[in-house]
């Protein structure tokens, strides 16, 4: 499975461009009341939100594997790095993982799978490869995990019952479903349902 495209709601879009544009040095373009950020196989759509809604998401973008040390370095430079346990890095999944937050308060996560392949020299903008996870909350878990199932043929990557959380997709991204309330490692941003649309490469959407 390859997302090609995430749209998101984002209240301050201006703040979005500054922090991915500026401060991580990725392609941004304006579209309208929207703007999009590309990485190098993926692009995050940010449409403006409608007044009042506080639009926070959790969402991932792999990164080449073994580049996890040189990631945490990188973004320390750019951003604050969230703590797992009191460690930068994440390690307890298979991949190495590290969190931030960007200008909108979405937990940002990225991983360094050894699936993921990159090109060698040193970690920039351009390891940014594709989005690799995006999190959606339900009020009806295992409803939502068929229709994800549906709209992208694809099955259950892995299902945590102790997390609650089930990922439907692949070892290039997943869709995770959350139940309503859940909250989003490591800072407990609680999973509410809220816009968004995932585009995959062969035009298969869930929305």
């Amino acid at each position: 499975m390859r997302i090609r495209r995430l749209t998101l709601a984002a209240g301050d879009l201006e703040g979005q461009a500054a922090f991915w544009g500026g401060r991580l040095g990725l392609p941004v373009s304006w579209d309208e009341d929207a703007i999009e950020v590309r990485l190098r196989d993926s692009t995050i759509r940010f449409e403006r939100a409608a007044p009042g809604l506080d639009a926070r998401y959790h969402f991932a973008i792999n990164v080449p594997a073994d580049s996890i040390e040189a990631a945490v370095a990188w973004l320390r430079e750019r951003c604050e790095v969230l703590a797992f346990d009191g460690d930068p890095v994440r390690s307890d999944v298979g991949a190495g993982c590290v969190y931030f937050l960007d200008a909108a308060g979405n937990v940002v996560e990225l991983i360094a799978s050894p699936q993921i392949e990159g090109e060698d020299g040193p970690f920039g903008p351009g390891s940014l490869i594709e989005i690799g996870e995006v999190g959606i909350a339900s009020d009806d878990p295992p409803a939502t995990v068929a229709a994800v199932e549906a709209a992208f043929d694809e099955g259950v990557f892995w299902r945590d019952p102790g997390s609650e959380l089930t990922a439907v997709g692949d070892h290039h991204a997943v869709v995770i479903v959350a139940p309503t309330g859940r909250g989003w490692i490591p800072v407990g941003l609680e999973a509410r349902p809220l816009p968004a649309e995932i585009l995959a490469y062969d035009d298969r959407r869930f929305a």
